[in-house]
């Protein structure tokens, strides 16, 4: 009995250390109150002359998704330099009473979040209107510039393997359900409605053309919509006015053409992405398309 005992307890210990249920909340010296939804078991690391590695999701009081590691990032990851923009900010603070896995959700003003992460950079992302977000942040790395240069290296490749992946179901899907698809440089396009037939032409584009189209990523997440009464005119002969995705299309079809498209990252926002349009890195887009 007494053995059975001592095997029970020895249980409740176990389970106590590594069934340890998430804090409720702290509030920090500054004032922030932090809810954990994760606890790590790890030691405290030294930020200072480091790369930190997070993912972040920041949104507004309506619920509104403004910040996302997903979309702002590479392989859901956000990385910034422990510098000054962090060290002589709020976050600071925040970050101190975080270890390595740790999970919070914090509320914090628009400008001290982006000036914290951006430093100088914030004036230019058009977020002037101070608010109040709601920030959902998981610790994920400390590293060394060395250490980082793998890390990024192998979120580079998650990314560019993902894409393929992507590409590769739509594209299989489209050659089962499709004809007449038009195919080059990895683009997939086929016309939906036509005042006139393709355009043999594939040297010379015309001064200006008008664009109504819509952009979104192969998961069906809608990331811009132009206005269907007012086209988006470019100087298509004016080098990068248009990128190359649009390029091919306004190159192969014809004014008057409705155009559904399957674009590589390649042609269109690369291993940069967009961080305003929130188009990650080796992000495939779909485009529907008319030209005026």
């Amino acid at each position: 009995m007494s053995s059975n005992k001592g095997i029970f307890i020895c249980a409740l210990i176990t389970c106590s250390f590594s069934c340890k249920s998430p804090k409720s909340n702290i509030k920090t010296s500054n004032g922030y109150e932090l809810f954990f939804h994760e606890i790590a078991q790890s030691e405290k690391i030294i930020p200072e002359h480091k790369i930190l590695n997070l993912k972040i999701s920041a949104f507004d009081n309506n619920e509104n998704l403004v910040f996302s590691s997903k979309y702002q990032g590479i392989s859901n990851v956000s990385s910034f330099y422990y510098d000054s923009a962090i060290s002589n900010s709020p976050m600071k603070e925040i970050l101190y009473n975080l270890y390595v896995g740790d999970s919070v959700s914090f509320n914090m003003s628009s400008k001290i979040f982006y000036k914290s992460f951006f430093g100088e950079k914030f004036h230019q992302l058009h977020h002037n209107n101070e608010r109040s977000l709601k920030i959902i942040l998981k610790v994920l790395s400390y590293n060394n510039l060395d250490t980082q240069d793998f890390y990024l290296d192998s979120l580079q490749k998650l990314a560019i393997n993902n894409e393929k992946k992507l590409l590769s179901k739509e594209k299989e899907f489209w050659d089962n359900n499709f004809l007449n698809i038009f195919k080059i440089k990895g683009i997939y396009a086929m016309k939906l409605a036509s005042k006139e037939s393709f355009n043999t032409d594939l040297d010379s584009l015309p001064d200006k053309i008008g664009l109504c189209y819509s952009i979104s990523d192969l998961k069906g997440r809608k990331i811009y919509q132009s206005s269907n009464n007012t086209p988006e005119y470019y100087e298509s002969n004016i080098e990068g006015q248009l990128l190359d995705g649009f390029k091919i299309l306004v190159n192969n079809f014809q004014k008057g053409d409705s155009i559904h498209a399957i674009i590589p990252s390649t042609l269109m926002f690369g291993q940069e992405g967009s961080f305003v349009s929130k188009i990650p890195a080796y992000c495939p887009l779909k485009i529907h398309l008319r030209l005026h």
